[in-house]
């Protein structure tokens, strides 16, 4: 059975790596102009895989996980 407290400690754990995995980039992106296309390759690839995913399961459970979160507030850009 799904429990709160273990998604929070996946979220945190999945956090300090995807921070860390920012930081790698860049530096990649730094070194040269052939590591940051690869970079941004890379970045494309995981953001359409999370929220193709995401969109996948939300469909399927006919509950979709995005609904009520505030892009606004999350002030990304």
């Amino acid at each position: 059975m799904a429990d709160v407290k273990v998604l929070r400690e996946k979220v945190l754990g999945i956090t300090k790596e995807l921070r860390e995995a920012v930081d790698v980039s860049i530096e990649l992106r730094k070194q040269s102009p052939e590591d940051k296309e690869e970079v941004i390759v890379i970045w494309e690839s995981f953001l359409k895989d999370f929220f193709g995913y995401v969109k996948q399961r939300s469909k399927e459970a006919k509950d979709n996980l995005l609904s009520g979160i505030s892009w606004t507030r999350l002030k990304l850009f």
